[in-house]
């Protein structure tokens, strides 16, 4: 708001003798615009993830999206290549030095690769968000289907019930660093957009212009709003590490709980890996597609009786 006072004019409304702000209005001037922003950046967090997610707004930027596509599909490229020079050194009946000492770094090229990909891009099939941030959180939303046959955002909401509360907090945690700096991120933003129309707006306010104050009050701004894209990019990269921690948090969730899930739905534990994919697959077509599915089968349900004292 002090950044804008030669525009907006809030302290001639506030002001007293000698020139100072008075104790009432400074208070209400911090307090209201704060009380305001915080309750709607709570109330507008799901939509502004969405927005850096790729899901809003950004979704029409078909060249965002085309970007992060092709550079999904150059890294897919450079793995199958690395698995094709594999394959080839593995056919040899005979395998030399070199060529054991190329097969084992071939394999640790692939092994980067294919790690890199996977916390970075969802499969090709899901689809590739506009944006670095979606396809973070999208990577790891995919991880448990690919790996056990979860659909990650359907079950979430249910895997929560059965997380315990010392590592829920945690996800909490995680959960809060990554929308404070988005909101910051997003405020940022805000703040830049405004002090770029007070540049152009500037020779525009009411009365004959001062030119010396014009000059001043631009040099403000811009100052202003080389500052605020310093926040834009900061908190941006700052909210991509975070979202990297967040989506380890749902894959671990998975990985450590998901059996007990199954508990809850009464349903027996799996006796192998294939089994508990095609289990969660089945269980999957019931919620997400009730009597619309074409696939499921019938569950077996395991009623534990209880223990007579």
């Amino acid at each position: 708001m002090v950044t804008f006072d030669p525009i907006f004019r809030i302290s001639e409304t506030i002001q007293i003798e000698k020139g100072v702000y008075s104790l009432i209005g400074i208070s209400l001037l911090v307090l209201v615009p704060t009380v305001i922003i915080g309750f709607t950046l709570t109330a507008l967090n799901t939509f502004i993830l969405k927005v850096f997610e790729g899901y809003v707004i950004i979704d029409r930027l078909p060249l965002l999206k085309n970007g992060y596509s092709r550079k999904a599909k150059k890294l897919i490229r450079e793995i199958n290549n690395v698995r094709e020079q594999i394959e080839i050194i593995l056919q040899k009946e005979r395998k030399s030095a070199s060529d054991k000492e190329l097969l084992e770094n071939l394999k640790a090229e692939h092994y980067v690769k294919v790690a890199e990909y996977d916390k970075s891009y969802p499969p090709l099939h899901a689809g590739i968000m506009p944006t670095k941030f979606g396809n973070i959180l999208k990577a790891s939303e995919a991880y448990t289907g690919t790996r056990y046959g979860i659909d990650a955002v359907e079950f979430w909401p249910r895997l929560l019930h059965v997380i315990p509360v010392t590592y829920r907090q945690s996800i909490d945690e995680a959960r809060n660093e990554l929308s404070f700096l988005v909101n910051m991120s997003a405020l940022s933003f805000i703040f830049f957009v405004f002090c770029s129309l007070a540049v152009t707006t500037n020779v525009l306010l009411p009365g004959a212009p001062d030119w010396a104050s014009v000059i001043l009050n631009s040099f403000r701004y811009i100052a202003s709003g080389l500052l605020a894209l310093f926040s834009i990019w900061f908190f941006n990269k700052a909210a991509l590490f975070s979202v990297g921690g967040f989506g380890a948090m749902i894959r671990s969730s998975y990985d450590l709980f998901r059996l007990d899930l199954l508990e809850q739905f009464r349903i027996k534990h799996p006796k192998n890996s294939v089994e508990e994919f095609q289990t969660w697959q089945n269980l999957g077509e019931l919620i997400i597609l009730g009597q619309e599915s074409m696939e499921f089968k019938a569950l077996k349900y395991e009623i534990k009786k209880s223990k007579e004292r």
